[in-house]
């Protein structure tokens, strides 16, 4: 849904109309960036055009952002409308939050995103404590917030559960369509287990229709010391439709997906979930918020987790007509983060399958298996950082650094060039994927090197709602390509620069 004009005449009238029990929780951000000084317009992919104001995901390194889905520089607002009453029947109450993400694109339009809004329905029976609860939990809109898997960075089984690709699974933003969800959940003092359900439209390539798809959630989770050693678990079953390309040729071939995920966490304080899969609701016992500054309380504290997930999906055989097979997908990510006085450190590290990273495609080219005689390998980085906050002068000063080798695969023959493909897409070819659909095209004999990323960042807190914000960052990679013209005027494939060296300075106001 974008929405220019409205939007704005809309904020104000939430704002009119917000009571004491709702809120608005915003981060209004003017940066000057440049993702690599060492470069012209035109010399990469996506292409740097120079220092300018504004920023964007290409300013980002690999380890940024590991448990958010947002890059640091929108300016967005989350706008919450809460209500909750006792109900006429003893142990039961009600309450109800609509949740909007107002997103303010760098085009000057403002795109408006239901942020999972919920209704839900509390039973505590007689003599369970004060966050103990069995909660019915209807998401009418999107369902997106409610997932599988632990960090963000690894959570699958929200929106995207139905694909990216489906026409009818898209909205016209590029966005994944909302998918409606609701779920169960019983929590007590040292357990909690839940049950969900969610359904989505795509569309049946063969009818040509829009045919109703379901997802099957639950998990749970148990503290075996409590308020310090945590194991849980997850899992779902998830229906894709059909493969459009079999549909084309009048073979119905259903694309399911499922799998499951576990996390152990160890920790001596409080660990949240992701910010991105918390129901942000103000009810006055839960104050989640973005954009929350960091506290020092003192002393010494920690948090430990080990998380792993292991898929698998229905995807089209292409060694075999009209036929499917299993590809398995699979992630593990390791998180050590501590805090002593004015100190922070952490550790994150991840590997991820090309499949899982694909997984929501689904599959690496769309719908297709790897052809037989691929060669496959994962994404595995790590990352190591601190920080230390200097209370006089409310400055935080921070180093971060880590080697990345990124998942690619080798075929034997290369699918992505079209019918009348260039010389430079044609034959085997090695393809490099960084992130979800972002690719670098290399030649088959080319030896993937690992990325190294280094980053010095800062933190001036101007008040308590207003901050400044620099990051200089180098990075060398030698695994990027581009396509540039040749004296013959034949588009030719060309590698990038190795080096990058790139800066953010961001003016940044929360409230």
């Amino acid at each position: 849904m974008r929405v220019q004009h409205k939007s704005v005449a809309l904020v104000a009238l939430i704002s009119s109309v917000a009571l004491a029990g709702d809120f608005m929780d915003t981060r209004v951000t003017f940066a000057l960036a440049n993702s690599n000084v060492l470069v012209k317009p035109g010399e990469t992919t996506p292409s740097e055009p120079g220092t300018g104001f504004g920023a964007s995901r290409q300013n980002t390194q690999f380890y940024d952002n590991f448990n958010t889905r947002f890059t640091g520089f929108e300016t967005l607002s989350t706008v919450g409308l809460y209500k909750r009453s006792p109900s006429f029947f003893d142990g039961f109450d009600a309450e109800a939050a609509l949740n909007i993400l107002f997103n303010d694109l760098a085009s000057g339009a403002i795109t408006v995103f239901d942020n999972s809004s919920y209704i839900k329905l509390n039973y505590k029976p007689s003599g369970w404590g004060s966050k103990e609860e069995v909660a019915l939990t209807a998401f009418p809109v999107s369902s997106d917030r409610f997932r599988l898997g632990y960090a963000w960075k690894v959570s699958w089984g929200g929106d995207t559960a139905f694909t990216y690709n489906q026409g009818a699974g898209t909205s016209s933003t590029g966005r994944p369509a909302a998918v409606p969800g609701l779920k169960l959940q019983v929590s007590r003092d040292r357990w909690y287990a839940f049950l969900g359900m969610k359904t989505g439209l795509l569309l049946n390539n063969l009818l040509n229709v829009q045919e109703r798809q379901y997802g099957f959630l639950g998990g749970g989770g148990f503290d075996i010391l409590a308020n310090r050693l945590r194991i849980e678990l997850n899992g779902g079953f998830f229906q894709r439709g059909i493969a459009p390309s079999l549909a084309q040729q009048g073979v119905e071939a259903p694309i399911n997906a499922g799998g499951g995920s576990a996390q152990l966490s160890f920790f001596s304080d409080t660990i949240l979930p992701s910010i991105d899969l918390r129901l942000y609701r103000n009810d006055p016992d839960i104050a989640n918020r973005f954009f929350v500054p960091e506290s020092y309380p003192g002393g010494f504290s920690y948090q430990l987790s080990l998380e792993g997930s292991a898929l698998v999906q229905t995807l089209i055989d292409p060694d075999r007509y009209a036929s499917t097979k299993r590809q398995p997908a699979g992630a593990l990510a390791l998180q050590a983060r501590f805090k002593w006085d004015f100190w922070r450190f952490y550790f994150i590290g991840l590997v991820r399958t090309l499949s899982f990273i694909q997984f929501d495609v689904p599959g690496f080219p769309p719908y297709f298996d790897y052809a037989a005689g691929s060669t496959v390998r994962p994404e595995i980085w790590g990352a190591i950082g601190g920080d230390k906050y200097w209370p006089r002068i409310h400055l935080t000063t921070g180093l971060v650094g880590g080697v990345q080798m990124p998942a690619y695969v080798t075929a034997p023959r290369f699918d992505f060039g079209g019918q009348n493909p260039p010389p430079g897409l044609t034959g085997p070819r090695t393809v490099v994927v960084r992130d979800v659909n972002l690719v670098s095209i290399l030649p088959p004999d080319v030896p993937i090197i690992p990325i190294m990323s280094i980053k010095v960042t800062f933190k001036m807190d101007i008040s308590d709602y207003f901050a400044f914000i620099g990051e200089a960052f180098y990075n060398r990679d030698a695994n990027r390509t581009t396509f540039r013209d040749s004296t013959q005027s034949i588009n030719v494939q060309v590698f990038e620069k190795e080096n990058q060296l790139g800066f953010n300075l961001v003016l940044q106001a929360r409230f």
